[in-house]
């Protein structure tokens, strides 16, 4: 299972990439992990590689051999979107954040024509991670969100394995409004079925779009 991450350094990135190799790990696959940072101290691009299977030697992946897409970010979301294999999964946060550069642009980012273009070239699923973060008691565990949107949507990590390796991986004094993150997660994805399949989750257009 090839997974790429996009986001904006200060998102969470990084932090999701280690959940998800030592769930992994705990599980008992191979896992190797690796990214390409810009400035990933804040607002930088930061794209982030996990493959997890029996035997992995190579934590890269070309474009085009990634089986699911969890994108923090619409912007860079949509950059990664070459990374991703015909039929692979989108899972991206509803969170808009331009680039400083943004303002020499004479036309501002437009999310909804973003998501319409990831949606046309990939499957779908739009979470409201910020907004579930914060209904969890931390704005900040929007990562931990996608997550849980994600871990409805695969077959190979077990959700005992997950809630382990966020309490390996979190800070102490986050631990519970992280799993409380995920946990929501899970429930807003609920009738997101397979990947495959063709039900979304109600609620507002701009949130979930399956294709």
């Amino acid at each position: 299972m090839n997974i790429a991450i996009a986001s904006v350094g200060g998102q969470g990135g990084l932090t999701l990439s280690r959940v998800l190799a030592v769930a992994a790990v705990l599980d008992g696959y191979s896992v190797r992990t690796g990214e390409t940072l810009g400035m990933a101290q804040r607002f930088g691009s930061v794209v982030s590689y996990v493959r997890v299977g029996r035997r992995v030697l190579s934590p890269v992946f070309a474009e085009g051999e990634a089986d699911f897409l969890l994108g923090l970010e619409v912007i860079e979301a949509a950059r990664a979107l070459g990374l991703l294999k015909p039929g692979g999964l989108a899972v991206i946060s509803d969170v808009l954040r331009p680039p400083v550069s943004a303002s020499l642009r004479r036309e501002p980012y437009d999310k909804a024509k973003l998501l319409k273009h990831i949606g046309s070239r990939a499957r779908l699923l739009v979470v409201p991670a910020r907004e579930l973060a914060a209904r969890a008691g931390n704005p900040r565990a929007a990562n931990m969100v996608v997550l849980g949107a994600f871990s409805r949507q695969q077959r190979v990590l077990t959700e005992g394995s997950l809630r382990r390796a966020i309490s390996e991986v979190i800070d102490p004094r986050w631990l519970e409004s992280s799993l409380r993150a995920l946990e929501l997660g899970m429930e807003y994805c609920e009738k997101f079925s397979d990947p495959r399949g063709a039900e979304t989750p109600g609620g507002r257009e701009s949130e979930a779009v399956n294709h």
